[in-house]
């Protein structure tokens, strides 16, 4: 029997959220939203009703969305997620538009813009894609090779070049990149920040991969070994002073124990704390200069 999409939404909103049920109806039917709000008596066959009924029990149990259509909107642009990746948030804009605004002012030439802990590679792409220049090298770095192969899906989607490396945060990249070509580089890192316990009280996360959502030392150790890395690059030889800035996604909660660990390791940084739409703490702007030879 079929049934018109006013209907299904109606009953299906007793379920989940109305929003959500529209997205997921108009995803079954391959049709936009716009459409079921232009054509509500339009009715979808059997088997589209099965589907769509498999679909709202699925986010009964807090599947996101994102998993259940495959991709999800982020600064504009549609990328392909699955399980094996974070669902990209609009917090995580706020360091797109700050990574932007660093770039587009900065020297057009040399620049390496390196994206630790990449999941979908929705922020390197974001930037590429936005960006006024064109001439930067883009390296994104995962420990998942899962993750990697939807971060390279996106960036043959959206024609981008970037070079991804496999690995522990920047391990890779100093292992096999000559970093000395470079008159300035950006770092922006998205990495794990909950605490186990915020994970298990959070009901919304429960389906997205742990790795890329928990870390130890209240949610701060990859971020700590992060840091240990970057600093380093300060052991080589002193014939120029490279700038490099770092973004890093941070819980609220950690604005101070952040700004202890960075003047830890990195004691000669300026650090900036930027507030999301919310007006929440959420990316920690770090600027300093390191010992590199700078190209000609």
């Amino acid at each position: 029997m079929k049934q018109s999409v006013q209907k299904l939404l109606v009953a299906s909103s007793q379920k989940i959220d109305k929003l959500d049920a529209e997205i997921l109806l108009a995803h079954v039917i391959q049709k936009s939203r716009e459409f079921l709000f232009a054509n509500p008596e339009f009715e979808i066959n059997f088997w589209q009703k099965i589907k769509f009924d498999k679909f709202v029990k699925q986010r009964q149990k807090n599947i996101s969305v994102a998993y259940l259509i495959g991709h999800k909107e982020f600064f504009g642009l549609d990328f392909l997620v699955n399980k094996n990746v974070l669902v990209p948030r609009p917090d995580t804009e706020l360091m797109v538009k700050t990574a932007l605004e660093h770039l587009n002012t900065s020297s057009p030439n040399h620049i390496l813009l390196l994206d630790v802990g990449t999941g979908s590679g929705c922020i390197p792409i974001s930037v590429i894609k936005t960006l006024k220049h064109k001439n930067i090298k883009t390296i994104a770095v995962d420990i998942s090779t899962k993750a990697l192969g939807i971060a390279k899906k996106n960036a043959k989607k959206y024609n981008v070049e970037i070079k991804f490396l496999h690995g522990n945060l920047l391990e890779p990249v100093i292992k096999n990149i000559s970093l000395n070509q470079f008159k300035s580089m950006l770092i922006t890192a998205n990495l794990p920040y909950l605490t186990n316990k915020q994970f298990e009280t959070e009901n919304s996360i429960q389906h997205e991969p742990k790795l890329a959502l928990v870390a130890d030392n209240d949610g701060l150790a990859l971020y700590e070994e992060l840091l240990k890395q970057i600093a380093t690059f300060h052991t080589c030889p002193p014939s120029g002073r490279v700038p490099l800035s770092s973004f890093l996604e941070i819980d609220p909660s950690q604005t101070n124990k952040i700004k202890i660990l960075i003047k830890k390791y990195l004691p000669e940084s300026s650090i900036e704390i930027k507030k999301d739409l919310a007006g929440l703490d959420r990316l920690a702007v770090i600027n300093f200069k390191i010992n590199y030879p700078i190209p000609n």
